[in-house]
């Protein structure tokens, strides 16, 4: 039962809602209304199970646990909605809760807004009578067809309610009982009925109650939808929008990691185009975000996704719960203990012949990037089954307003026949990570293929650069998950030294039915080309590539045609390359198994015995402006200030390819007393002794595809303090790192293959020199975080974990490809 407190009549309430791994949004948003509103009480509703993460930010706003709001249904009315349906239908009841609590005053804020000012024109209203205020998507004419348009926003709702502000009121409290009517089973992502959450419900709202304000003044909800019709100015230091005070920007869709898309929901704008105020805002508060915990709360798990016994639920059991009063009826309130389908949970069975839910599932990821719904499934598939109906489900779907939503759709419908023609269409959304594979033309079928489930690997296998070392690392995978595989050296491709032959004698002199073209982007074709010189050249081809911008450049797209699919070692790569892929993409990570030599000791390095030794080491080839060592050095020189129980271990390799920049790397270091340079060529297993002798690793870098050297020295126990951005966020966290702080900037000009525009991180010195400090003042937390790092990293990257997500692959691919395997 909530406690009325009469003295909380004239406290506003400020609320939002998240998932835990949402944290870092509230945290950001809950300190600029510290900044602008002290008087308000602070408040977020914690849509999870586990009451944790968010009770440990009791200092920054009270946690409500959904238990306490007055929702129907028990847990079912959890159960029926998916994560985003859910943190918006219990609005209304959260905001019932705080008038319940004595408040007089209730606003509820998205998350991911952020406040420039008081928002006292809000108060004005509320004082002024207004029981409550509205804030519209649009306050002038769209004047172009991009995405949203103004068909889009009408669709999505005339109010954004991402902010709503309350009065204690008749009007407020009928509307809140009407609004949970709807929300009790509708709050629903359902475009074709006119259904968008919780927010396209308000359309009605100014026709039904009086006192109703739309506030309409221009920096209030500025966002992607409307930012076009509003111009950032900049007064003094402070914000204006269409020259009046910017109170709050919305940053809906934007990835605080990757803002480089502006936001995921539009294509009207990029980084680089946006207007330049618009950019400056948009990366402080990306560093704000990133600075609150993104990598980290970002991976904790979701606690309604699954069933009482683990297992996942799908979108389709959800929907069906939630339509169906008679399955809610049988199943009662608390379906998470029921399991997958049990008896009414079951969905219902398609019958419809493979073909045509191969082709309701090709047209559904290829047009709309999503599986087709039950809806679909019931009603489609049948359609699919003729050609005629086929081309009418093409037609439909790739014309549809979702389709036009999506960037490049009508570049996308032009080349359906081509791609369909040559059996080239995805089977899944891109964003599934066992989608099944592309269907491999018939006339590409190998005469002698062996039956085993195997591989071909291609690729740098005896070279000593990362990507050599990270196909070895696929071998080893392999070796582990008992899969077989043959090797096609490329090696000739570079001019690193070919040395490291510890796969080759694990290969097999067979042909398989997968080729894994172990390449990057920009040597696929010359190398399928070679391949084809070879006589290796089966019908099923994936890339493994990796990629170091959040933007994907067009000159390698041609390569996409060339092959089925693209493996990625990384989360920072898939998001980088999945937009524009007409490809399914996978991560598989390497694998790691690191050992250094029994009885190895400093002095085969030159390392004294009597001080900290921490590790910088890097590739000239991987160009060392994205390695950023000068950061590195200047942050190691200000960590040692005053003090001499540290020294700064440099390994390079290929610097007589770079002269320029190995002449740049001495300068910096002249200055440090006792650094160890070790330039000549280690092998692999010297690397890892030279890593073992070494008590930190230091990397400032710009982005990572992957991270080899943090990973391997948090699998040897090490610490590690690195730039908090990019692929090493994969397995790096602040348990068992130490993250650095970063800005985004964009690069200015072209690095190589690297082109300029895409974001790059800036490692915070301060920061970095603070995290040194830290580790060498206190050998418990050397000792716990080395410890904690090698437990992560072994359960995350030991090569029979990564070996069973080849496995699986390969098994997926066989599955929907048997003709590849003799089938």
């Amino acid at each position: 039962m909530t406690t009325h407190d009469p003295a909380l009549a004239d406290v506003p309430a400020i609320l939002t809602i998240v998932s835990n791994n949402y944290l870092h949004y509230a945290r950001t948003l809950m300190e600029s209304v510290a900044r602008q509103h002290p008087e308000a009480r602070r408040y977020c509703v914690i849509v999870d199970t586990d009451p944790a993460p968010a009770a440990a930010l009791a200092a920054e706003f009270e946690a409500i646990a959904l238990t306490a709001l007055d929702l129907p249904g028990g847990r079912g009315f959890m159960f029926q909605y998916t994560i985003l349906e859910l943190n918006t239908a219990v609005k209304p009841w959260a905001l019932a809760h705080l008038f319940a609590r004595g408040h007089d005053q209730v606003l509820y804020i998205d998350p991911d807004i952020y406040l420039y000012r008081p928002l006292s024109e809000v108060f004005d209203h509320l004082r002024a009578g207004a029981s409550m205020v509205l804030t519209p998507h649009l306050t002038h004419p769209m004047t172009d067809q991009l995405h949203p348009n103004e068909l889009a926003i009408r669709v999505a709702g005339t109010y954004n309610l991402g902010f709503i502000g309350l009065r204690r009121h008749e009007s407020s409290q009928r509307l809140l009982d009407w609004w949970q009517g709807k929300l009790a089973h509708d709050c629903v992502v359902d475009v074709k009925n006119g259904i968008f959450v919780d927010q396209s419900w308000m359309d009605l709202v100014p026709g039904l109650y009086n006192d109703v304000a739309i506030l309409r003044h221009p920096g209030y909800n500025v966002a992607y939808w409307n930012i076009a019709q509003r111009e950032i100015g900049k007064q003094d230091e402070v914000y204006t929008v269409n020259g009046l005070p910017l109170a709050f920007f919305h940053y809906s869709g934007v990835n605080a990691l990757n803002p480089q898309p502006v936001s995921k929901h539009q294509n009207r704008f990029t980084l680089e185009t946006i207007q330049p105020l618009a950019r400056e805002l948009i990366l402080g508060y990306c560093a704000r975000v990133v600075a609150n915990g993104a990598a980290d709360y970002q991976k904790l798990p979701y606690g309604y996704a699954n069933f009482d016994d683990g297992t996942p639920i799908l979108p389709a059991t959800r929907a069906l719960y939630r339509k169906d009063p008679g399955v809610r009826k049988r199943v009662g309130q608390d379906p998470f203990a029921l399991g997958p389908g049990t008896g009414p949970l079951e969905p219902p069975p398609v019958q419809n012949d493979s073909l045509a839910l191969r082709r309701l599932h090709q047209v559904y990821a290829y047009f709309l990037n999503r599986e087709p719904d039950q809806h679909a499934l019931n009603t489609l598939s049948t359609r699919a089954a003729t050609t005629a109906g086929y081309l009418r489900l093409v037609a439909g779907a790739g014309r549809s307003p979702e389709a036009r939503g999506r960037a490049g759709w009508l570049r996308r419908l032009a080349l359906w026949p081509l791609l369909a023609g040559g059996g080239l269409l995805p089977d899944k959304p891109q964003t599934q990570p066992l989608a099944p594979a592309l269907p491999a033309p018939a006339d590409q079928l190998p005469v002698q293929v062996s039956r085993d489930l195997g591989l071909n690997l291609v690729g740098y296998v005896a070279a000593e650069l990362g990507v050599g070392e990270a196909a070895r690392s696929l071998a080893r995978a392999c070796r582990a998950a008992e899969l077989p595989f043959s090797i096609l050296d490329v090696g000739y491709q570079t001019d690193n030294r070919q040395s490291d032959t510890e796969i080759l004698s694990a290969a097999r002199d067979e042909n398989y039915a997968v080729d894994l073209v172990y390449v990057n982007a920009d040597q696929a074709i010359r190398t399928l080309d070679y391949m084809r010189d070879q006589g290796v050249n089966n019908a099923y081809k994936i890339g493994f590539w990796h990629w170091e911008q959040p933007e994907f450049p067009e000159r390698f797209w041609q390569a996409f045609h060339h092959l089925n699919e693209i493996w990625v070692p990384s989360r920072f790569v898939y998001d980088a390359i999945a937009p524009i892929s007409p490809r399914p993409l996978y991560i598989v990570p390497h694998a790691l198994i690191v050992q250094a030599t029994p009885g190895v000791q400093r002095s085969q390095f030159g390392l004294p015995e009597d001080k900290l030794a921490v590790l910088m080491m890097y590739d000239f080839h991987s160009y060392q402006y994205r390695k950023n060592p000068q950061a590195a050095i200047a942050a190691f020189r200000q960590a040692i200030a005053g003090r001499d129980d540290a020294i700064l271990v440099v390994k390079t390799i290929n610097g007589e390819h770079h002269p320029q920049a190995v002449r740049e790397l001495h300068a910096h270091l002249h200055d440090l007393p006792g650094t160890v340079i070790i330039e000549r060529f280690l092998s692999r297993q010297e690397v890892w002794d030279l890593q073992a002798c070494c008590d930190i690793l230091l990397s400032l870098h710009r982005a990572e595809g992957f991270g080899l050297a943090p990973a391997e020295m948090m699998c040897l126990g090490k610490p590690v303090v690195a730039t908090g951005w990019s692929a090493n966020m994969d397995f790096m966290t602040h348990e068992n790192s130490m993250p650095v702080r970063f800005t985004l900037k964009p690069l200015e000009q072209d690095l190589g293959a690297y082109p300029p525009g895409p974001l790059w991180a800036e490692a915070d010195i301060d920061h970095a020199a603070w995290c040194l400090r830290t580790l060498f003042d206190d050998a418990g937390l050397r000792e716990r975080m080395g410890a904690r790092a090698a437990r992560d990293v072994r359960a995350q990257l030991a090569p029979e974990v990564v070996g069973a997500r080849v496995r699986a692959r390969l098994q997926a691919i066989r599955y929907w490809n048997p003709q590849l395997f003799g089938g």
